[in-house]
């Protein structure tokens, strides 16, 4: 089996890993390799050994589709992708109608009606899911990377914004009457949210239009300013409570790493009591709300668990361009040992609503009431415990990978 990858990328190692547990050895290649006629890891030296599975997360590796499907019908192998992300997205980059022939996986399952009634033929719903191999519980790991004895009450993990974000939306503007009603249904907290399905209705426009071309990015556009500004009170709200939570030990002084390399636009002031440590980029501090302290990233293998795990809250913000989709967080943090605090998502429904009810708000008076009741006691470590097993037993990238292999006939 082939993971296009090139070595930084989320999702390869797991399904590496998962993928080896059922019996099929893994290997990540490099997509430049990959399309290298010298190169042992080329298709062409890879497929004539024998029939593979080439497994694209993102449509990594299938810039030259073409010669992809081509070589890989020449000995019966199979490619299939995995869109982690809006799929519309990666394919305004896609030229060649053949996408449509693939096996297709998605993380949100609200993209499986759209993308079949846009020719796709073969589209499947498939979560993410933990990796306890690297998630949990690990003595000899933590002990060499201990997470912060400071850690604030409220820890939030994540990037400001997708990779080359502005660059994607260049040229695009929004009707401000529309933002202004995306804000309203994010104030008013009702069940109606300004994701993606709500922005392709406002603008009046439908899926069957997304391909090809990019008219599929002006609704992302829509969704991915509804979602910061939705982050943007989460996370004003979670540093706010948790400074009722107490102060900082006495003598902990502010962690100023984070600043601009260039000695510029300085972090702003920390507040006496700190709620909230938010790890990620620098572009957090044009939201960075009082209460708050800016970290600086942190290996996502080395260190994130263990921090997780000594959170005494850990928030999770879901994305509105997967209208009913998780993150990793939903996973890794109850496979890490720790607490999770969820916003209201349809995706939440791929658990018990016993376990997501304890742990899911949807205004910020419900985070601060879940806070208190799950501050401590036999109550926050049962329900730590029901969502391990809840994960264990169901939830991992091995039932991920029997799942693909099962779809593909494989297995």
């Amino acid at each position: 089996m082939l993971l296009p990858g090139t070595g930084g990328e989320l999702l390869r190692r797991e399904l590496r890993i998962a993928f080896t547990r059922l019996g099929l050895p893994a290997e990540e290649v490099h997509p430049d390799r990959l399309h290298d006629t010298g190169s042992p890891e080329s298709l062409e030296a890879r497929l004539g050994e024998g029939p593979v599975l080439l497994f694209s997360v993102n449509f990594q590796g299938l810039g030259r589709l073409r010669r992809c499907l081509d070589l890989a019908a020449r000995n019966g192998s199979i490619i299939a992708v995995w869109f982690a992300d809006n799929p519309w997205n990666i394919l305004a980059g896609v030229r060649d109608k053949a996408w449509k022939s693939l096996p297709l996986f998605v993380t949100d399952d609200s993209f499986v009606g759209p993308l079949t009634a846009a020719g796709a033929s073969n589209v499947h719903h498939l979560p993410l899911a933990a990796c306890p191999e690297l998630f949990a519980p690990d003595a000899g790991r933590d002990l060499t990377f201990p997470a912060p004895a400071d850690l604030a009450p409220f820890v939030f993990v994540g990037r400001s914004a997708f990779p080359g974000r502005d660059a994607f939306f260049a040229g695009l503007t929004l009707p401000d009457d529309l933002e202004k009603e995306a804000r309203a249904l994010l104030r008013n907290a009702g069940p109606v949210r300004p994701d993606l399905l709500w922005w392709q209705s406002a603008l009046g426009l439908s899926p069957a239009s997304f391909w090809p071309g990019k008219k599929a990015r002006l609704p992302a556009l829509g969704a991915e300013r509804a979602n910061l500004f939705h982050r943007a009170r989460c996370l004003a709200a979670a540093a706010e409570i948790g400074s009722a939570f107490g102060t900082m030990p006495p003598g902990t002084t502010r962690d100023t790493s984070a600043e601009s390399p260039e000695g510029k636009a300085p972090l702003p002031p920390a507040a006496d009591t700190i709620g909230l440590d938010l790890f990620g980029d620098t572009g957090w501090r044009t939201i960075l709300p009082p209460g708050a302290r800016l970290r600086p990233p942190v290996d996502y293998y080395a260190r994130l668990p263990g921090i997780y795990a000594a959170a005494r809250f850990n928030i999770c913000l879901t994305g509105l361009q997967l209208p009913h989709g998780l993150n990793q967080r939903h996973f890794d943090v109850w496979a890490a040992g720790g607490l999770l605090l969820s916003d209201a998502t349809p995706g939440l429904e791929l658990f018990p609503e016993e376990l997501t009810r304890a742990v899911t708000f949807r205004t910020t008076r419900d985070m601060a009431m879940l806070a208190a009741r799950l501050e401590s006691g036999a109550t926050r470590d049962m329900l730590v415990a029901d969502w391990q097993r809840c994960i264990l037993r169901e939830h991992c990238y091995a039932h991920r990978a029997q799942t693909i292999l099962e779809k593909l006939r494989m297995g």
